[in-house]
Formats: structure tokens, sequence, C-alpha cells
């Protein structure tokens, strides 16, 4: 009876899951961190499972593959007086768009003085709002012009223009070179080796010529996109049976990055809030997507390994068990140490990994 009772106890200390319940958490915990040390941060652990799972990549392009900088942005039309200048800022200082941002930081960082009143962001279109007794509008040319409005020729060359208006006159645009973010093209090359590509963007086709030469053929490039039709080209992908991983600036591109299976947003400052995405990852960390991908099935093959390790022990623990060969007391002692061992091998190897991968 003694032998009995000694052996069902040890059986049931022995088969606690503890080690088996905490290799996941531990594992994705850890990439978790990894990841926010690089400034990539996931909205919670089950997307980084997801990882694992897409095959199409679609990217924006202003604001999430390039960037701008004040030196490649200048203002082409009327002279902007002081007035000028501070209700221009009260729009943009309002706004997140990486646009608004660019001539916000040419105009300069400090406070817009009066009152800004009837303040609105129309994804697509632009910027509107009452400011010191006169109606502003920044953003494309046909929201700022009017549809029916041919004052300016259609752009045509590659750099991005944001016009903008005071009531019903026309003041000029600020022009914008686009630059690409250093490390682009060997990241697209690594990611175009498993997934398909594809390219969304609202400029017109004054670019196409520069982005064939980043991005490998048989990329699908979208030009002159509205957020809906963003959306709708995501929805028409998901219909053929496609898993989506999206990167966008989360403005715009809230609708796609929502509808998409994983949606990433890409901002420079990292307290931007974006509920839309699943994740919000630094500009200057899009270089390395490739290798949070790759790391993501790093961490799922961590987690099996964990998993065989948790039952090899279970296995051969309860075998003893059951022929009472292990004392409870020694049950006792071997399962936190089980436990610790594995969280040890997940936190360790997951660690070790991220440094193979260049992501220490």
């Amino acid at each position: 009876l003694q032998t009995a009772l000694n052996a069902f106890t040890a059986v049931l200390i022995i088969a606690c899951p503890c080690a088996l319940a905490l290799s996941t958490p531990v594992t994705l915990g850890t990439a978790m961190r990894i990841f926010g040390r690089q400034r990539f941060y996931l909205k919670q652990a089950s997307v980084l499972e997801e990882f694992t799972l897409f095959d199409h990549v679609v990217f924006d392009k202003t604001g999430t593959i390039t960037q701008n900088f004040e030196t490649d942005i200048h203002f082409e039309g009327s002279e902007l007086t002081e007035t000028d200048r501070n209700d221009i800022k009260a729009l943009v200082y309002n706004s997140g768009h990486p646009l608004s941002r660019s001539i916000s930081g040419l105009l300069g960082g400090e406070a817009f003085q009066g009152k800004l009143e009837e303040f609105e962001e129309i994804p697509g279109k632009g910027l509107r709002g009452h400011v010191n007794a006169r109606t502003m509008r920044l953003g494309s040319r046909e929201f700022v012009l009017g549809e029916e409005r041919s004052e300016l020729p259609t752009q045509t060359d590659s750099s991005t223009c944001v016009h903008v208006g005071s009531d019903n006159h026309y003041m000029g645009y600020f022009r914008m070179g686009n630059r690409y973010r250093p490390g682009l093209k060997p990241m697209v090359r690594n990611l175009s080796k498993r997934y398909k590509l594809a390219v969304l963007t609202g400029d017109n086709e004054g670019e196409k010529e520069n982005l064939q030469r980043i991005f490998p053929k048989g990329t699908r490039f979208c030009f002159k996109q509205s957020p809906q039709e963003k959306l709708d080209f995501i929805e028409t992908l998901q219909r053929e049976g496609a898993r989506i991983l999206m990167v966008g600036d989360g403005l715009n591109d809230a609708g796609a990055l929502k509808q998409s299976d994983i949606g990433i947003s890409v901002t420079e400052d990292m307290a931007n809030f974006t509920p839309a995405s699943h994740g919000i990852i630094h500009g200057s960390r899009i270089k390395d997507l490739h290798r949070f991908v790759d790391f993501s099935f790093t961490a799922k093959s961590i987690i099996i390994a964990a998993f065989i390790i948790s039952f090899l022990y279970n296995i051969i623990g309860i075998g003893f068990a059951m022929l009472g060969m292990l004392s409870p007391l020694i049950a006792a002692i071997l399962m936190p140490l089980s436990s610790i061992s594995v969280v040890a091998f997940a936190t360790i190897i997951t660690n070790l990994a991220a440094r193979l991968k260049g992501l220490n």
C-alpha cells in the first residue's frame, strides 16, 4: 500500500504540465523584448506567431519606405508671410502624417500663434481648418484646388507635392524629394525569396522607375491609390486566399492595416498611437524587417524544442514514478527544476539566436 501511494503521488507531481505551459509564453515574451530593444513593438504575443503564416508583403511608399529631410523640401508659389507660415504650422502641428511632420520641421518647431478651429484630417486628401478667421487647406492638388479647377498641370516627376490654399486663394505647394530608407534594397531582396511583394502609393507613376530598381521583377505596383482603394486591394488578395503583412504609415493606410492579417505601422515618433495596426516599428528599423520575420520562425522552432524537452521529462519521470522508483519528495524537487530548466533553455537560446540573427 505504501509503495502504491508513493507511486500514485509521484505520478501526480511529475505529470504537472508547468514546464509545458511555460514554453510558449517565455519564448514569445523573450522575443518581444528583443524586438522592443530594436524599436519594434507588437500589440500582443500572438502577432509574433502570425509572422510564420503570411505569404504576401504589401508596402505603402510615402513615409514607409521613403523619408523626408528638411533639405529636401522647398516651397514653390507666392511668398509666404509670417501669418501664412503660422497658419500652415497650425494645421501640420496637429497631424501625425509623415509629410506634415516634415513641413512642420521646415517651418520651425515652435508652437503656432492664434486659435485653430474645426480641424479636420481627411485620409488620402489632406488637412482643413479654420485659423485666425481664415479657412486653410493643405494636401492633394484636387483637395486644395477642387476637382473642376485646373490652374496647375498634373505632376509628372517623382517628387511629392503638398498644396496649400487659403479660403479661395491658391498659395502654392511644398515640393519634397523622395529618399528611400537606407538598407531598403537588401531587405526587399531577402523578403522576395519567400513572399510575393506589392507597393501601394497615392503618388503618380513618376517614381515607378526608381521603385523597379529596388523591388524585384514580379512586384505589383499600384499608383494614385486612395485609402479605400488600398483597402480594396487587400480584401481582393484575401478573397484569393492570401495572408498579408501590410506595412504603412498608420494614417492613410489605417483601413488597409486593420484589414491585413498583420498590420505594421511605421513611425518616426514611437509615442504615436496607431490603434489600427498590430505593431509599431521605428522608421530606422525597416531595414531589419526580414530579420524580424526570420526570427519569428526561429522562435517557433525554440518553442517546439522546449515542448520536446518537457514531454521527455514527463514521459521519463512518469515511467520511473509508476515503477515506484521515484519518491514523492524527489518528484517534488524535480518538478520545479524541470520548469526552471525549460525557462532557462527558452530564454538563453532565444537570446543567443537573436545575437546570431543580428538582433542583439
